[in-house]
């Protein structure tokens, strides 16, 4: 299936925004200000946002994929578990990204935080017990685990995320199936089969686990760059959108008439 797509901008090269576990597409508006000339497109991965749900990670990333064939982006850019995700298609097929920005990936196969591991049995448990309702977006952008430690800093960000986590329907948690790394074969052993030019950006602040798998990262993409960012945790693109923006700018490369 093809995602729901997002836009801002009539012209200039195609970038297609790719959000992490339980947000959607909506949270790039204030890059996308600090960012003219592209052409923006931000997906709702499956039973996110708009989108229907997925039965697997691995229809997830198909259909990511499908996406990013219909959208023929010029560079992708994806957040923690859309950054598993986004890797995963760039690695099945290699010529499908050009330019690839991956924020706190996650690596399919690699280091796990432990924090967050116990909250997704506690979300597991509390769905199964409860059903759903606020009770998993507390528990879920509580601290620990430090996914939304950086963001509750910002509380008009904090304010944005917590409603859309809100919105989310948890169908990944009552089929049992869903957003866990394990559910994809391990990604760094396959990580040379990616032809796109690569950066890593990552909040000095984040969890060690996802340091560990930019590291991993880094090392297993030629000419990979990895760049940090201050002061940021685990979502530096939206707790940073100033910081970042310079970035990504010449992550991307510069739209016509810059």
């Amino acid at each position: 299936m093809t995602l729901p797509l997002h836009a801002r901008g009539e012209s200039g090269p195609v970038v297609l925004w790719v959000h992490g576990y339980t947000l959607d597409g909506t949270i790039w508006e204030a890059l996308w200000d600090l960012l003219p000339g592209y052409r923006h497109l931000a997906v709702d991965l499956p039973g996110h946002g708009t989108a229907p749900a997925a039965t697997s990670v691995d229809a997830s990333v198909n259909a990511l994929a499908e996406t990013i064939g219909s959208t023929q982006p010029g560079a992708v850019v994806a957040l923690s578990y859309g950054g598993m995700l986004a890797l995963e298609a760039a690695i099945r097929a290699p010529g499908s990204v050009k330019r690839l920005v991956l924020a706190a990936p996650a690596l399919a196969g690699g280091p796990v935080d432990e924090e967050s591991r116990t909250c997704h049995l506690d979300l597991l448990r509390l769905a199964r017990e409860r059903g759903v309702g606020p009770w998993l977006a507390d528990r879920w952008t509580g601290v620990p685990p430090r996914i939304f430690a950086g963001a509750r800093r910002r509380l008009n960000l904090f304010a944005q995320l917590y409603e859309i986590v809100l919105r989310h329907r948890w169908t990944e948690l009552l089929s049992g199936g869903g957003a866990a790394a394990n559910e994809l074969p391990r990604q760094l052993d396959r990580l040379r089969h990616v032809r796109a030019r690569t950066t890593i950006v990552i909040g000095d602040e984040d969890m060690e686990s996802f340091k560990r798998c930019a590291d991993m990262i880094r090392r297993g993409i030629p000419g990979c760059e990895r760049l940090y960012v201050p002061d940021a945790g685990h979502l530096p693109l939206l707790e940073a959108p100033e910081r970042c923006a310079g970035l990504l700018a010449v992550a991307l490369g510069a739209p016509a008439g810059r």
